[in-house]
């Protein structure tokens, strides 16, 4: 498994004609799904003019109902590679509070808010095929230098991680640091999901309603989730709802252009039950519409 972080650049200077694009970009999932998705073509290109023939490929026509309850999606969805459990992808965008020196994010004592597109992927993405990135080229203020640079403020970083069981033991291993979680044991989660429930309305599947919009219909929505993977109670310290958009232009030949999920940060500490539920949930994520940056878990040991 893959765990990558893009640092997104979201301008410090409005005269700048990238500052309202890449915001405008980062608020509609619809185009971020697409854009990461070309971290994982089906054939990965070898020269020049394949990775322009890759990257100006046309998208396929599909409806966004099939792709609600995967982690990645069908042979039509609007990706140039197939999707399964196998080689799929999850994603959350995260806002934490950073500096960039050096090109590289650090906790900052300024305020400053830069966006980060967590990605979790079965396949190692290829992220300059992604962003026509120039391998290891940058400019001066240490931005990666591609066709679509102007969406990142530093070059992308992934590292391999993996989640293995020892008996009653979850044991998560990257390249500089090593956990072993045990049942019974406090973690802290966070988690962006779109809590909604199915309602029979004479469809074959249903159509997703969201749930009622309260801190104790939520609470319970989440515990319901986690159920064997976690002991109860689940302890919230942050919950915050709201919306989320997607987008298609109008010179797409796609229905239903307009797209919108009911969206909720959920943050806090569980002690873990069964660690194998754990384990397929880390992995497979939470909830639907995982296609567009919802269900992915992570978790974290509380330091006592």
């Amino acid at each position: 498994m893959y765990h990558s972080h893009l640092l997104v650049n979201v301008g410090d200077n409005p005269d700048r004609p990238d500052w309202n694009i890449t915001r405008r970009w980062l608020r509609n999932l619809y185009r971020v799904h697409q854009r990461l998705c070309m971290a994982f073509p089906s054939k990965v290109p070898t020269s020049q003019m394949e990775r322009i023939e890759a990257y100006c490929a046309p998208f396929c026509a599909t409806g966004l109902n099939d792709l609600r309850d995967l982690p990645g999606e069908p042979d039509t969805a609007d990706a140039h590679h197939a999707r399964s459990d196998e080689a799929g992808f999850l994603f959350r965008i995260d806002y934490p509070v950073c500096d960039l020196i050096n090109g590289k994010a650090k906790r900052s004592d300024h305020g400053q808010r830069r966006p980060v597109i967590i990605v979790q992927s079965a396949s190692r993405p290829d992220w300059d095929n992604a962003f026509g990135l120039n391998e290891d080229a940058v400019d001066d203020r240490c931005r990666p230098i591609g066709n679509a640079s102007f969406l990142l403020a530093a070059p992308t970083q992934t590292r391999t991680v993996n989640i293995d069981l020892d008996g009653n033991t979850l044991v998560l291993t990257s390249p500089n640091e090593s956990h072993r979680i045990a049942s019974g044991d406090p973690v802290r989660f966070r988690l962006r999901a779109n809590p909604t429930r199915k309602v029979q309305d004479g469809s074959p599947n249903g159509r997703r309603k969201r749930i009622n919009p309260t801190l104790a219909d939520h609470a319970n929505w989440l515990a319901s989730k986690l159920t064997g993977a976690a002991e109860s109670p689940v302890s919230m310290a942050k919950f915050v709802p709201g919306w989320a958009y997607g987008w298609r232009t109008k010179h797409e030949p796609q229905p239903r252009q307009g797209m919108q999920w009911w969206s909720v940060l959920f943050e806090g500490t569980f002690q873990v039950g069964d660690v194998s539920v754990l384990k397929k949930l880390l992995e497979s994520g939470i909830g639907p519409a995982k296609a567009f940056g919802f269900g992915l878990l992570s978790i974290a040991p509380v330091r006592v």
